[in-house]
């Protein structure tokens, strides 16, 4: 179904507050009873006649640009490019004259008007199939919002809005390279991008695997913005998807070394450093579920009759192996999350109510709880067991007074008391983890 209503207003536009005139070129004022008339093929042809008779008045452009704004409105979105494109064309045309010649007629007046509503009417349109979350938006609604996008970049190229949002689609898509193509427009063609575009195109780069053109990417950022502290973090997480891991804790070691103060500069630092430690641990824990299953399976294989020993014996020294590194990667582990303490520690000093840093502080302790229960799991040894059990225990346990801080600077936060939930419920305190339930709306 075709909706009339778009070409009714935008005609309605062109004409506001006009005064007719019978002493006026007879081209325009035809081109403007077309355009009443909504005949937007008859407005073009007296438009090119009044521009024919003179081709310094901006008028035959003006109404020539309004004609095919609205004959580009009338088809459906993806066949309107062509349109607005002559458009935008004879509009530009039309203010270059009123310009020159210094018109100040109704015309004159309400060009930009009209940019601006056929614009906004685009996006508008390009807007409304989407989810909240672009990416998450069906295929058929994304297509449909970037025809509307790219229409609306025609009419009004200088739109850094309808260009990101451009950008976004096209990635969710599945077009990186036009969604990248699009960020450097507005950054480096347009010259208005700010921190989201070049956080957007840095991430762009990135999912296509192009890591070092990321981190010189943000490098620059940093230059343009120096006093934004998330660039930092950005400049840091690129370093450590790159695999430099002292370039990372490097460039944000520079926040500290700048203002040695600022607990805001240990809390980043501390929280970059931090993600070392949770790869480490990761890796931890996929070695542990390798070593239990091969465990299992040298079990069964003993179990056999006529079982192999020296295989028996092979994958006994291969799990042995895995275990040593296990551990080594434990100590490293609590090597990095030592370092964390120590900085939050000492952000702490200078900001004791800052709910991020305690927050944070108790996912230290929790985390390193939860590996020395992995250890206490994978040993035979009774009193080895017990000992790693004494140990997790104790690090939850200092953990609950940070999160319990945290929960009480912000209660209405349920990320909050959702781990005091599972600290509680870990250490069998069970009124105090029935009050962390209904608190954290489980």
């Amino acid at each position: 179904m075709k909706i009339k209503y778009f070409p009714q207003a935008l005609a309605a536009l062109a004409l506001m507050f006009l005064v007719w005139s019978c002493a006026g070129d007879p081209n325009i004022e035809s081109a403007r009873l077309a355009l009443v008339q909504q005949d937007f093929e008859e407005v073009i042809r007296s438009a090119e006649a009044a521009i024919q008779a003179n081709p310094e008045s901006g008028d035959g452009y003006y109404y020539k640009g309004v004609a095919y704004a609205s004959l580009a409105s009338d088809k459906p979105p993806e066949q309107r490019v062509d349109d607005y494109e002559r458009a935008r064309e004879n509009l530009m045309e039309a203010r270059r004259l009123y310009r020159e010649h210094e018109v100040t007629s109704n015309e004159a007046q309400n060009l930009d008007d009209i940019i601006i509503e056929t614009w906004g009417y685009e996006h508008n349109q390009g807007v409304e199939p989407l989810s909240s979350d672009i990416i998450s938006s069906p295929e058929d609604s994304l297509r449909l919002s970037r025809h509307h996008f790219i229409n609306a970049t025609t009419i009004n190229p200088d739109s850094v809005l309808s260009f990101n949002l451009l950008a976004e689609v096209n990635f969710a898509l599945g077009n990186n390279e036009e969604a990248e193509a699009i960020s450097r427009k507005v950054i480096y063609e347009m010259e208005q991008g700010d921190l989201y575009n070049y956080y957007r195109l840095a991430f762009f780069l990135i999912e296509d695997d192009r890591d070092e053109e990321a981190i010189e990417l943000l490098l620059e950022a940093r230059e343009l913005f120096p006093d934004e502290i998330e660039i930092v973090q950005e400049i840091a997480n690129a370093y450590l998807r790159a695999g430099k891991t002292d370039e990372a804790l490097e460039v944000v070691q520079e926040l500290i070394e700048r203002d040695p103060e600022n607990p805001q500069y240990r809390l980043v630092y501390a929280t970059q450093v931090y993600q070392l430690v949770q790869d480490l641990d990761d890796q931890v824990r996929t070695l542990h579920d390798e070593v239990y299953e091969m465990s299992r399976e040298i079990r069964q294989k003993a179990r056999e009759p006529g079982a192999d020993q020296q295989e028996i014996e092979r994958m006994i020294e291969e799990m042995e192996e895995k275990q040593e590194y296990s551990n080594e990667l434990i100590d490293e582990s609590f090597r990095f999350s030592d370092i964390v303490k120590e900085e939050l520690h000492l952000a702490l000093e200078a900001d004791p109510d800052n709910p991020d840093i305690h927050a944070t502080l108790g996912i230290v302790y929790q985390n390193r709880g939860a590996l020395m229960q992995d250890k206490r799991n994978m040993t035979e040894d009774m009193e080895e067991a017990e000992e790693f059990d004494r140990q997790a225990r104790e690090y939850l346990e200092r953990s609950l007074p940070h999160y319990e801080k945290a929960a009480e600077l912000e209660p209405d936060n349920t990320e909050h008391w959702l781990s005091l939930f599972r600290v509680y419920t870990n250490l069998g305190m069970t009124e105090e983890a029935e009050r962390a339930q209904e608190k954290a709306d489980l």
